[in-house]
This record gives structure tokens, sequence and C-alpha cells, in this order.
């Protein structure tokens, strides 16, 4: 688990306008059309998804970072998949299917979820264009980029025609196009370049980050209570931050960091904590950035005992300083201690060529 990680908080689930969070009342109906013995009707891709979230969900929708659960009209439910790109709409009503498909087609994902007030704040809202959340991330049959009410019925009632139906109820698959977080991406690199440059910091690091972490889910949480694009878990990275770099003692509050600018500026903080507090003595820069890419999700304790068995940091620096690049690298992604940030360094780093050009 990230050490700098997530929650969605106690706040119950209203979003301006036609989506909310889903709540503990309407957990029961939630995938009604997706039981396990349901899912031959669905693509692998798309069942995948469906079973995950059905085994890991709770009472405030999804603990799957990428995920995002919305509810709309009483039988109704949308799920959105930051990583794979794919939406899932379900309904029993034609008419709330349609409806359900145009909401996610022209949402923002009004972050009103947390303070009606703060919907700009929250940087969703294309303050130039107005233009929808998935502007150019999703296109209609014909190709086309869905920016107004019309074209996004018409693409409804397309999909609707091809819908299939389980257990009487209607569900639709809209699918992303390919490149869908390269061009999510570039809502938050203003953010990013900034932070990266007050923290010192690769902005090509904290993109790669930040795609894992959450593929560019603004609302993301996780079932360990970290929140948003870089997964910051308020009492502990949230904390240091305030302390070590602002100077005073503070936990962030859910909503401070689900506003995607506040979000990134903490993360990139935590790493630079991370670089100049928790890992100083790593000599080598390229090693310094891989200790400090495991250390954000497993924690540097984890790293230290990975390399001694009692955990002495001296020696374990030490250690680390006489291995060479390629040794070290292998040594994280075959001997420490953890699998999830074995795999994690292998996800972050295999990612953070692809946004050198920022």
């Amino acid at each position: 688990m990230v050490i700098a990680r997530k929650q969605i908080g106690s706040h119950s689930a209203v979003i301006k306008g036609p989506l909310i969070l889903i709540s503990a009342s309407l957990m029961a109906l939630l995938l009604v059309a997706a039981q396990a013995s349901d899912f031959d009707a669905y693509p692998d891709d798309v069942a995948t998804l469906l079973n995950e979230y059905q085994h890991d969900s709770d009472s405030q929708g999804s603990t799957i970072p990428s995920v995002l659960a919305l509810q709309g009209h009483l039988d109704t439910e949308t799920i959105v998949d930051f990583n794979s790109g794919i939406i899932v709409v379900t309904s029993a009503s034609i008419a709330q299917l349609e409806k359900a498909i145009i909401d996610v087609l022209l949402t923002q994902i009004d972050p009103s979820v947390i303070d009606a007030a703060t919907a700009h704040d929250f940087g969703l809202v294309n303050a130039d264009t107005k233009r929808p959340f998935f502007f150019k991330q999703i296109l209609d049959h014909t190709g086309q980029a869905i920016e107004f009410e019309w074209r996004a019925r018409r693409f409804a009632l397309y999909l609707i025609k091809n819908s299939p139906q389980v257990r009487g109820k209607r569900s639709v698959t809209i699918r992303m196009i390919s490149d869908h977080k390269e061009m999510a991406s570039d809502k938050y690199q203003r953010y990013v370049q900034a932070a990266s440059f007050t923290n010192d910091l690769s902005p090509a690091l904290v993109m790669a980050i930040i795609e894992t972490e959450s593929a560019f889910n603004p609302l993301a949480r996780s079932r360990s209570n970290a929140l948003g694009l870089m997964q910051i878990k308020p009492d502990t990275a949230g904390r240091d931050y305030f302390t070590l770099i602002k100077g005073y003692a503070h936990t962030p509050t859910s909503s401070y960091l689900y506003n995607p600018k506040n979000n990134i500026e903490v993360g990139a903080g935590y790493l630079r904590i991370l670089a100049e507090r928790y890992l100083v003595g790593i000599a080598h820069p390229k090693k310094l950035e891989y200790a400090i890419i495991a250390s954000y999700n497993g924690g540097s304790g984890n790293l230290w005992q990975s390399l001694n068995s009692k955990g002495n940091k001296k020696k374990a620096i030490a250690r680390i300083n006489k291995m060479s690049v390629q040794e070290f690298y292998w040594f994280l992604t075959h001997r420490h201690r953890m699998k999830e940030t074995r795999n994690y360094l292998k996800k972050v780093t295999s990612k953070i060529e692809k946004y050198r050009y920022l």
C-alpha cells in the first residue's frame, strides 16, 4: 500500500446535477445485472471490471482507486474505470439508461460531492471551454468528440439499440480512446510542472506516479483511505507535508485533497520529504529516484528492512551506495519484502519515459 494514501471521507454523496456517489441504501441494487453467473453476457474486459468491483467495493462505492461509481436514478448505476477506459451504465429503464449515458458523456464529474461552492477550485471544470470532462477521451459512433447534448443523445440511442439485457436490466459499455490516459494527463500538466519545479522533481516522475496511483481519477480513493490523484493519506503524508514543508501541524481535509492542484502539491512535497529527510544519504540520483518510488508505495522502513534484517538505516544506505544502479533496481524488483512495491516500481518506471516531454 502506498505510504501516501487514501480516503473519500465520510461525506454524504451528492454531486451537483444528476450524478451522486452510491449510498449504502442503494448498494443492494448495484450491479444486479452483473452477478457472477451473468458475466458471460459481457466482453471479457468488462466482465473483469464488474467482477473486481463487485468484490472490492463498500457502502460508499468503489475502493479501487481507478474506479468511480455513480448513482443516478434509483435503478441506474454508472461505473467508470479510468485505468481500462471503460464505462458501464446499467438501468432497468430505457429512458433512465438514455439519461444516464447522456449525463456521463456531458458530466464535469462535479466535485461538489464535497462542497458545491468549490466546483471550480477542484480544477475539474474547464474554465475556458466548459467542455465535458471526457471531451475527446470518448468519441461517438461516427468518430466525433461529444460536446453538446444532441450528439450525446444520438450516441446514447445508438448504444442502447445494441445493448444486452441481463436479468431485466439493460447495460451499455462505453469505451474511451486508446490513449485516453495521455489525454487525461493534459488536464493536470500545469499543476505537475509547478509542483515539480518547487520541489526539484522530475515532472515525468510525478506524472508516472499519478497514472500508477489513480489513472487520473481525481476522485480516487482506496480501501486504506488515500485520496485523489496521488492517493494521499491525510494523517500520514498529508500531515508530514504541512508539518515539514509548511511549518505547522495540520491534517488536510478530504475536500482539500480532492482538489487536483492541492493533491499534486502535497504529493510532490511528500516525494521531496522522502528524498531530503527519510532517504538522505543515497548518493546516486537514479538510485535515489528508485528508492523514492519504492518508499512512496511501501514506506522507507520496509526499504531498510529489505536491505538489512534489523532495518538498520545506516547499513542499508551503505549497501545501496555499494550497488550499481542496475543492481539496485534488480534488488528492489526482486528482493524488496513487499510484492506490491516490487510491482509498483516496475509500473512507475515503465511510465516515466512517455512523460519526458514535460
